[in-house]
């Protein structure tokens, strides 16, 4: 798939031009927030409303999972709300689109005529918080709870016609033939014993996967990179949280326990973990069923979301214009968290 480099004035034209597809009363306040694996943008609006707007960089990610990733989120956002789940909801441009599709020039991007996808998201309002600063096992337990109703809505969510998701499965995880991240040979960055425990996890995890079988029950439409840098507690009443969940942009077919291995992950930085996992546990059964014996899994399953997430920074290392990753640096990281995810599974 071809890469083009998008330099940052052709990004803040590109927003510009976007903008001009939507209804938004003015003036317009906008401002970069990241540039990483799509250019996102926070969006002001005269009558005070935020949004954000998303610009996705070419070759990253296709556009027909971008437009199922935000008919979801409009089919669902309502649902969620009721149970105090806030997802971000697309903002259709004038004539209905969710997604818009802009060409640019060949100046405006110096490597020829390119085509841009942008998409308009309503704001989710709170910030992050972490063990240690602002988030306890009550907050832990409302994650809890949040994630099982996006499983229990997606477990009830007919797609329509034409809704296209890439589906995670061991080989998109694991191999560059599969990936959805684009990302080349792994042996480019991994060798020697890494690259052994690389292929070792995801042997695990191809079997454990295919023992959870693709019941209804256990396979359906995931979030995916359901992290604490992607959930915004909110307290809205004494002892208690909403939660806003957004960057649904890796949401696929995929098993309802690895969509809990990121999150994990997060939690088990910290000295209180078993606290923190039984809370998180605890929220999600008041939803949804969990048996204790699949727990066992969720070890091996932490671990491959981290050797996955190599994938991720090799393919983010192809996309020129991207925010700077040292990808050797993040890819001995993870795999040194391959190893501690691990080591929980052994004690």
């Amino acid at each position: 798939m071809q890469q083009h480099h998008l330099a940052p004035t052709a990004l803040e034209s590109i927003a510009m031009t976007a903008l001009a597809e939507y209804n938004l009363p003015g003036p317009l306040h906008v401002a970069p927030i990241r540039v990483l694996n799509n250019s996102v943008h926070e969006v002001i609006a005269g009558d005070g409303s935020r949004h954000a707007l998303r610009l996705h960089r070419p070759g990253a990610r296709r556009s027909d999972h971008t437009l199922a990733e935000l008919t979801f989120l409009a089919d669902v956002h309502a649902r969620l709300a009721a149970e105090r789940v806030t997802v971000p909801t697309p903002v259709p441009a004038t004539d209905g689109r969710l997604l818009v599709s802009l060409t640019l020039p060949q100046e405006a991007n110096g490597d020829g005529p390119v085509e841009v996808h942008c998409d308009l998201l309503t704001w989710v309002n709170g910030k992050v918080r972490r063990p240690g600063g602002g988030l306890g096992t009550r907050g832990v337990y409302q994650l809890g709870r949040a994630l099982a109703h996006l499983h229990r809505v997606a477990e009830n969510y007919t797609p329509p016609a034409g809704f296209v998701l890439p589906t995670w499965d061991a080989a998109a995880m694991f191999t560059a033939e599969s990936s959805p991240y684009n990302s080349g040979p792994i042996g480019e960055f991994l060798s020697g014993e890494d690259l052994a425990l690389f292929e070792s996890v995801a042997e695990q995890t191809a079997a454990i996967l295919d023992e959870l079988g693709r019941g209804s029950e256990s396979f359906g439409l995931i979030h995916n990179d359901f992290i604490l840098g992607n959930c915004h507690p909110v307290r809205r009443r004494p002892h208690s949280w909403d939660i806003g969940v957004l960057d649904f942009d890796d949401c696929g077919w995929g098993h309802y326990l690895y969509d809990l291995a990121p999150v994990m992950g997060n939690l088990s930085d910290y000295a209180h973990f078993e606290d923190l996992k039984h809370a998180f546990l605890t929220g999600y059964r008041i939803v949804r069923p969990l048996s204790a014996n699949l727990e066992t899994h969720l070890p091996v399953l932490m671990a491959a979301r981290h050797a996955s997430q190599c994938l991720w920074a090799a393919g983010l290392a192809r996309r020129p214009g991207t925010q700077e990753l040292d990808t050797t640096s993040h890819i001995a990281y993870r795999m040194d968290e391959v190893r501690r995810c691990l080591a929980l599974g052994r004690r």
